[in-house]
């Protein structure tokens, strides 16, 4: 039994399990009217899985914005994958809820913060995000009514 109350660490396990959730919603039902998702993540963290090309040009941290240009949103228990568009180029990452910097969506006017660890991390050996499949990839985005 602990010898105090760790009220720290249970406020950075509910807001991580918000965020999960967040992404869990975008994954099934996408974004709402204006609504868009920055995630900054440390990209030293070992388990993100980012290309060489990536890892170089955003050695140290990296910010995504989950809005139009993005696909295959998946989630799981340690982190989430998804596919976005960096410069023309589809790339596939995969990011750890431990690297996970901080979370907003600037139309909600919400934001949450967190210090990740990144101590005596282990590298997980299971393969998170898959490449993506040759051939065209169309965004459903496009075709989203839009609420203004």
């Amino acid at each position: 039994m602990t010898k105090r109350i760790d009220y720290e660490d249970l406020l950075k396990s509910a807001s991580m399990s918000v965020v999960k959730e967040i992404l869990r919603q975008v994954s099934r039902h996408g974004l709402f009217r204006k609504q868009h998702l920055f995630v900054t993540f440390a990209t030293t963290h070992p388990n993100v899985k980012m290309s060489d090309i990536l890892a170089k040009e955003f050695d140290g941290e990296m910010t995504i914005v989950l809005q139009y240009e993005f696909w295959d949103l998946k989630v799981d228990d340690f982190g989430f994958s998804v596919s976005l568009t960096f410069e023309h180029a589809d790339e596939t990452i995969y990011v750890p809820f431990a690297s996970i910097v901080s979370v907003s969506d600037p139309s909600e006017d919400f934001s949450l913060e967190f210090m990740p660890d990144l101590t005596n991390v282990k590298k997980i050996s299971k393969p998170a995000a898959d490449k993506p499949q040759s051939g065209n990839v169309v965004s459903i985005d496009m075709f989203r009514k839009k609420d203004d």
